[in-house]
């Protein structure tokens, strides 16, 4: 599944199963544009304070984030925090501060909602598994 298709499935699954968590997650996101570069795929979110939803093209971000799918899921399942992964250089943030604490806030409100939706499990067992089934490919190409 591409990233893309992922954080839609997820945004639409927060704003149907849990409302109040996506409000949350859009109140502390404020008026902002974040885009989100893993593995080489660019996806733009932009919130208005009271929703959130993809861009079909980044247009003035506030922030922006560079991961790797295996690092996403590391997030998901609290194997680390935004704040090591950065520190780790597995993902690099830029935004001004104000702007970046609020896509932490954010960021956050979206997990808590994600670990409290029936629905996520299984998007993130989809999402994992491309994440295993790549590191397979890789090690099978170096071996």
């Amino acid at each position: 599944m591409p990233f893309r298709g992922w954080v839609g499935r997820g945004l639409r699954t927060l704003l149907r199963e849990l409302p109040w968590a996506h409000a949350r997650m859009a109140a502390a996101l404020g008026a902002r544009e974040v885009e989100i570069t893993v593995d080489g795929e660019v996806v733009a979110v932009e919130s208005d304070g009271e929703r959130v939803w993809l861009r079909d093209e980044p247009g003035s971000p506030s922030v922006t984030l560079r991961t790797t799918r295996r690092e996403i899921v590391a997030l998901a399942e609290a194997e680390r925090s935004l704040v090591s992964s950065v520190l780790l250089g597995e993902t690099v943030l830029r935004g001004r501060v104000e702007d970046l604490a609020a896509f932490h806030d954010g960021l956050l409100e979206f997990l808590r909602g994600a670990v409290r939706s029936p629905s996520f499990p299984g998007l993130m067992d989809a999402f994992g598994r491309e994440v295993v089934s790549s590191d397979a490919e890789r090690e099978a190409a170096s071996g």
